[in-house]
């Protein structure tokens, strides 16, 4: 069995060592001259920066699962402590109330106790009690769902920053039903979702964001330990997947080398403009449903100062910030969350800008900015040793309202090519186990097809 994997990101990675390792002849294209995509990670001077996700869900076992399988499991890592988040907030960093799910207060005195509310706004935020239940009737924003329920200063200075970190777009525009139906379940469930979190923290399941980890080394040492286990797989950087046609029964991939492959199945891991492009011959209702799947861009600022030039040493993970209030969306204090990330004496920090506007400078620009944020918010004196600029254009799919309708449009048009199948972060799933998870499940799907035992 032949099979043509299009995108050597790390769902394209788990899908190619998931079909190679079952025995079939796999060749992986990557349009980039190196794998992995988004998870990268750079060792220089002692420093350890993540160019992408610097971290996976454990709650989500898929990523946890591959580690143990790739003999990873002694690189997992915990985060250290103390693992406490900042609001910038007032021109100050407030700390997050504990026993915060996603930016929703289910612990009453934490919550009544914070700074980042008025007393106006606690007494609104607490009206969510008796909020009633709004019957489903179609897809709504996370951000609309809940506005109705805590009012806007919640959403607007904690679960929005919160929410938007996450999944990279304004929680007004992202899709309840893609990305957070447990809340609409909750609501039915309990008519209240501080009822249902204090229902969760009763049954020891808690209401707290589910445990992060890395790996030692950085997340790019998966990738590493991936394409390791490819074996004899055809794998082809700097070349991409231009079209798919048919050959009889089966598809001929038009790879940018020059080279045709007639394959038995091809797997489409590449963001979604270029799976478009790839269908728009073979099959261009699919194509067209593909084009409504939208991104934006995101760029991550990693600056390394020595600690002397901090006021005040780092203590907690990092800080988010509401909407507009700085140039910056996030600071992740990198080498205070994760072992190893910074040498003796000095500090990593870690910016993320998602402006369009700013997104157009160059990297010396989006350095400065990102210099001048984190210097306003944390007292740091003097500028930074050490710089990187991760540009990600057009790279964060977002799962805007009406999301899962557009996906089954995308699967209605390719019913007709069960031998085509797609998968990646525009479509279930952002998150590095989500990513790993689709590749897999694209692997089973297609040898289960052609009968090969797993």
């Amino acid at each position: 069995m032949r099979v043509v994997v299009a995108g050597g990101g790390i769902t394209g990675l788990a899908a190619a060592h998931a079909l190679a390792r079952a025995g079939a002849d796999v060749t992986l294209v990557e349009r980039s001259s190196a794998l992995g995509g988004k998870v990268s990670t750079e060792h220089v001077d002692g420093f350890t920066i993540e160019r992408g996700p610097d971290s996976f869900l454990t709650l989500r076992p898929a990523a946890l699962a591959l580690c143990r399988e790739l003999g990873l499991t002694e690189d997992v890592t915990q985060p250290l402590d103390p693992d406490r988040i900042f609001i910038w907030h007032g021109g100050r960093l407030v700390p997050m109330p504990s026993g915060t799910g996603f930016g929703i207060p289910t612990r009453f005195v934490p919550f009544l106790m914070s700074p980042l509310f008025s007393p106006r706004e606690k007494l609104r935020a607490a009206m969510e009690l008796a909020v009633p239940t709004r019957p489903s009737t179609g897809d709504v924003s996370i951000g609309a769902f809940l506005r109705r329920r805590f009012g806007d200063a919640v959403v607007d200075r904690l679960a929005g920053p919160l929410i938007s970190g996450i999944y990279g777009a304004s929680v007004d525009e992202l899709s309840l039903d893609a990305l957070m139906p447990r809340l609409r379940d909750a609501e039915e469930q309990h008519g209240s979702l501080v009822r249902a979190g204090l229902a969760a923290r009763g049954t020891g399941r808690g209401s707290a964001s589910p445990p992060l980890v890395t790996l030692r080394r950085g997340m790019g040492s998966l990738i590493d330990a991936l394409a390791a286990r490819l074996g004899r797989a055809d794998v082809r950087v700097r070349t991409d997947l231009r079209c798919v046609g048919r050959a009889g029964s089966r598809y001929a991939a038009q790879l940018g080398d020059g080279t045709s492959i007639v394959a038995d199945a091809v797997v489409l891991a590449t963001p979604a403009p270029a799976a478009a492009r790839a269908l728009a011959d073979i099959a261009p209702a699919a194509a067209d449903a593909l084009a409504t799947l939208t991104y934006r861009g995101t760029a991550a600022i990693s600056l390394a100062y020595e600690a002397r030039q901090l006021r005040r040493p780092l203590a907690g993970h990092g800080f988010l910030v509401p909407d507009g209030a700085l140039p910056i969306a996030a600071c992740t204090w990198s080498s205070a969350k994760w072992p190893g990330r910074a040498p003796a004496g000095a500090v990593l920090l870690r910016a993320t800008i998602r402006s369009d506007a700013l997104l157009k400078r160059g990297d010396d620009d989006l350095v400065e900015v990102a210099h001048r944020a984190v210097a306003r918010t944390m007292a740091l004196e003097g500028a930074p040793a050490l710089s990187r600029v991760a540009r990600w254009e057009g790279a964060m799919p977002r799962y805007t309202v009406g999301h899962l309708d557009r996906l089954v449009r995308i699967g209605a048009a390719l019913l007709p090519f069960p031998g085509i199948v797609l998968a990646g972060a525009a479509y279930r799933g952002t998150g590095v186990p989500d990513c790993i998870a689709q590749g897999q499940a694209a692997a089973m799907r297609i040898l289960e097809r052609e009968g090969v035992a797993v």
